[in-house]
């Protein structure tokens, strides 16, 4: 394979691509690369202001992509968002399902609100969208779904356990998907990124993030551009013959448990 075939296999050239949670962090990270793949991208997340933030700078630099103002945890919202993407642009080929809700609740402490308010946007939330989009995907001929997990679904949550076992029951959805999946020619697979430098691990307190970058091989937090290339290896023609697999891109924080 020469020089050109294999800058082929990451095109995304006409490619319609969801991201959810697409404002910020890894989700903003993957969006514009996407865009600069040549993919028209569907930015969504709950803050209307953030998507038109994201996609006005993906459209300045020349890409194609569409604002959708979505909560993956309001079940009509998935239908909603893939109504959209398919009003504009035609189709869908590409589903990235990166919003996540990191509530944090103590076993002894967990309520029923908190538990359904967790799954709601960790579990429920992706599985709705991709049935929302399984017949747009069937008729794309180079369909992915990428869920991004956490290295926390491979490690004990103690605190977050909500958000742990969340992302393990995507993992499981994510396997189970690229079994049913593979004879409509849909791709399935998970990215388990370790700590990334956004609000989510921010959020966490200087401490809290300052321990988890500890934890890890490299000794470091990850930029969200370094989640890049994992998500659009999956993505792409450049993964064609894996599916119900997990990219576990964690600076060595799983091995190191």
């Amino acid at each position: 394979m020469d020089r050109t075939g294999i800058a082929a296999l990451h095109d995304l050239t006409g490619r319609v691509a969801i991201v959810t949670g697409g404002s910020r962090g890894i989700g903003r990270a993957v969006a514009e690369a996407f865009a600069a793949q040549g993919a028209r991208v569907v930015v969504a997340s709950r803050k209307a202001d953030a998507c038109d933030e994201v996609v006005a700078a993906i459209r300045d630099a020349g890409g194609e992509a569409l604002a959708v103002p979505a909560h993956l945890g309001e079940p009509e919202d998935a239908e909603r968002l893939a109504a959209a993407t398919v009003e504009a642009f035609g189709g869908v080929d590409i589903v990235v399902n990166n919003a996540a809700n990191a509530l944090a609740e103590p076993l002894g402490g967990i309520t029923v609100a908190g538990f359904d308010k967790s799954f709601a946007v960790n579990v429920r939330g992706p599985v709705l969208l991709v049935q929302a989009c399984l017949p747009h995907l069937e008729a794309s001929g180079h369909a992915a779904v990428v869920n991004v997990v956490s290295a926390g679904a491979f490690l004990p949550g103690p605190g977050r356990s909500l958000y742990a076992a969340g992302k393990a029951a995507l993992l499981s959805f994510t396997r189970s998907m690229a079994a049913e999946l593979v004879g409509r020619n849909i791709r399935v697979n998970a990215l388990a990124p370790g700590p990334v430098d956004t609000d989510m691990v921010r959020n966490t307190g200087e401490a809290g993030a300052t321990s988890m970058a500890r934890a890890t091989f490299m000794g470091r937090l990850a930029s969200p551009d370094e989640m890049v290339g994992a998500v659009l290896y999956m993505a792409s023609d450049a993964s064609s013959f894996m599916t119900g697999q997990c990219l576990v891109v964690d600076g060595g924080l799983v091995p190191a448990r």
